[in-house]
């Protein structure tokens, strides 16, 4: 059965939108392959195959084949089904399930460019327990091309982790809820939390800018949730990224713009897809690195200034320059208007510097490190101001 593409909802963590184009490296679409294939053999071994997780799966249900029940593109993909023992694992242990790549006799070790992102089409069947699902990495530093065989040497990180759930085992990945229909999961390599799993050099830091797509892990919501599982992977790609940059004045501001960081949310459709702190350098300058292709609405927000937002800045194939915004300052109480309330906190920490019991930094609108009529006088000037939402 062929599932048409209205089917396909994008996860929020990595939208892509479809009007951008965008500078892609395929891996692999499964349709250059026989279906069945043979299990285990297509880029991804089958599920028991990993020695640290092995022994966490029932042989009996233990798949990972090409086949021609659904797909996102063409007619083939890759069926994944596994479950897990019933018998309790150790004490020092969770269950959880590595998909690794290791050698597999089409597509083994296939090559990353730690600079782009990692994207793929999930479908997850009904009753399938949810799940968090997380790209293994190992810095073998190749050069082979991008699905290229890169090699087996090297320490391994973890890429969307930020935390394991039992000593080094486990990780918490992405969390995966949607059920019977495609979506795309967005592994963002440069702007992804980095956390180390196994190898002499693992130390949660990209330390060579190519390696491998070593394994997939999935670590069940619940810890007990035995399974079956049943999913469907297609369409394995690599896309370039690039940066968005521009200028924020701080106005009414005379203090060490280098000490405030600005807060940029990057908006698809209403949704924040990505939240980016950025600093400022000393004219005014930021850069946010490692955005997605796509048309975003960007809203910039530091401490004390109101919220504004640049409506459809597009990122295409290349960097994204003079994204510039103005800030309008007073907004002490951080709700987006400059009211009353920022009155009455202006007040509560009148005459007041560092050190002092009322000292409140965000009523130093000025930045000069008291708070003085100077604040008041800026307050004034923009009292009655309402941010953009």
């Amino acid at each position: 059965m062929k599932l048409v593409r209205f089917l396909f909802a994008p996860l929020l963590a990595g939208v892509l939108a479809a009007a951008v184009t965008a500078q892609t490296f395929p891996i692999t679409d499964f349709e250059g392959f026989p279906a069945p294939s043979a299990n285990g053999s297509v880029m991804l071994r089958q599920p028991s195959f990993s020695g640290s997780t092995g022994l966490f799966v029932d042989t009996a249900v233990n798949t990972a084949q090409v086949v021609t029940d659904i797909a996102y593109s063409g007619t083939k993909s890759l069926k994944v089904n596994w479950r897990f023992l019933p018998t309790p694992p150790p004490t020092d242990r969770s269950r959880w399930l590595r998909l690794t790549t290791f050698n597999t006799s089409n597509l083994p070790n296939p090559a990353l460019d730690f600079a782009h992102a990692l994207r793929f089409k999930l479908y997850v069947v009904g009753g399938t327990p949810d799940f968090y699902i997380t790209l293994g990495v190992r810095e073998t530093g190749t050069t082979a091309p991008i699905g290229g065989n890169g090699g087996t040497s090297g320490g391994i990180e973890w890429i969307g982790a930020t935390s394991n759930r039992v000593a080094s085992d486990a990780p918490i990945g992405k969390l995966i809820t949607a059920k019977d229909r495609w979506i795309e999961v967005v592994f963002n390599i440069p702007a992804e939390p980095v956390l180390a799993f196994a190898g002499a050099t693992a130390n949660s830091v990209l330390d060579t800018a190519r390696g491998v797509l070593e394994q997939i892990a999935f670590t069940p919501v619940d810890p007990e949730a035995i399974g079956p599982y049943l999913i469907y992977l297609d369409d394995f790609e690599q896309v370039a990224v690039w940066s968005v940059s521009g200028n924020v004045e701080l106005r009414d501001f005379g203090g060490d713009i280098t000490q405030v960081p600005v807060t940029v949310e990057l908006r698809q459709d209403g949704n924040v897809v990505r939240t980016a702190t950025v600093s400022l350098d000393s004219s005014g300058n930021y850069s946010i690195p490692a955005v997605l292709p796509g048309t975003y609405d960007l809203a910039f927000k530091a401490s004390h200034w109101l919220r504004t937002v640049v409506s459809g800045v597009v990122v295409d194939e290349a960097d994204v320059t003079d994204v510039n915004v103005s800030l309008t300052n007073g907004d002490i109480d951080g709700d987006n208007e400059v009211t009353l309330f920022d009155f009455g906190a202006l007040v509560a920490a009148f005459g007041s510097m560092p050190g002092d019991s009322n000292w409140n930094p965000d009523a130093d609108l000025d930045g000069d490190q008291e708070v003085t009529l100077f604040d008041f006088g800026v307050l004034v000037r923009n009292f009655g101001a309402i941010g953009d939402e």
